[in-house]
């Protein structure tokens, strides 16, 4: 009877360990900036990355993608700035004659950026999204088959097995 509620109690802490590990969702405000939740609760990237120890290879694919979202976010933002400091320039220095000339130095580097970045961001965005669903997917089916309780017969007689 002990042995039985102590594989009982086992099972219950098994069971528990698996299951507090929440599923993650990741969402984006208005500024774009990234929104991670685990279980509805606010968690930081680092955090995600944490969670995501048991599965290597797509916490690995998180953090490059979380790396590339704020090398791409970054050069957007200092391509806007170029491009503001250009208009900027070319507005308030009519009596140059050298300032269409200066706007298009300013203003071409600043749009390369834009250009280059926005694809980084979105290559960055759609690996964090799909380490997220593979980690939430690889994490329900572990929770499904860690908890198994079988009924196992050997040349020794019966045995019952718990995975955890």
């Amino acid at each position: 009877m002990k042995y039985s509620l102590i594989l009982f109690l086992m099972f219950l802490v098994g069971y528990q360990t698996v299951k507090a590990q929440g599923i993650v969702t990741f969402q984006e405000n208005f500024f774009n900036n990234n929104r991670f939740k685990v279980d509805g609760k606010e968690a930081e990237a680092p955090d995600v990355a944490r969670l995501m120890a048991n599965f290597e290879t797509t916490q690995k694919n998180f953090v490059a993608g979380h790396k590339q979202m704020r090398i791409g976010s970054v050069m957007r933002i200092l391509s806007v700035a170029g491009l503001a400091t250009g208009l900027v320039y070319g507005l308030t220095n009519d009596n140059d004659p050298n300032v269409l000339e200066t706007y298009f130095w300013i203003s071409l580097p600043s749009a390369a950026l834009g250009i280059i970045g926005n694809p980084i961001r979105q290559k960055g965005k759609q690996r964090v999204e799909t380490s997220i669903s593979e980690y939430n997917y690889l994490n329900s089916q572990r929770e499904i088959y860690a908890n198994q309780v079988s009924l196992q017969i050997k040349s020794g007689g019966l045995s019952l097995v718990f995975k955890f």
